[in-house]
């Protein structure tokens, strides 16, 4: 399987890079079976103890606690800035990405 990465504009009439946001396109087939991997994967390291959910809560069903993961990554982003360090962060809003991609 292979995956096609394109840029769709986040607002109109975009013309600079920091205006595109980058995705990922696969087959239906693809999308399948990554689906029933990434669950199969998640229930086997959680029912064998894998998987900690009083640190690891993101993307585990079931499990609340990301608003309080995400405090911790805007307090870590406020130090960084202020302090002038260096931090490498990766966000993904899947439940709110087809609305604002244009769909034309």
């Amino acid at each position: 399987m292979t995956a096609e990465g394109v840029y769709a504009p986040k607002e109109q009439n975009s013309k600079e890079i920091n205006q595109f946001r980058p995705m990922s396109l696969l087959n239906v087939e693809g999308k399948i079976f990554f689906s029933v991997m990434a669950t199969r994967r998640t229930k086997y390291l959680t029912e064998n103890g894998y998987i900690n959910t009083s640190v690891q809560k993101g993307c585990i069903p079931g499990v609340s606690g990301c608003l309080e993961h995400t405090a911790m990554i805007c307090e870590a982003i406020q130090k960084a800035k202020s302090e002038k360090l260096n931090l490498e962060v990766v966000s993904f809003d899947l439940a709110n990405v087809y609305e604002s991609v244009s769909h034309e």
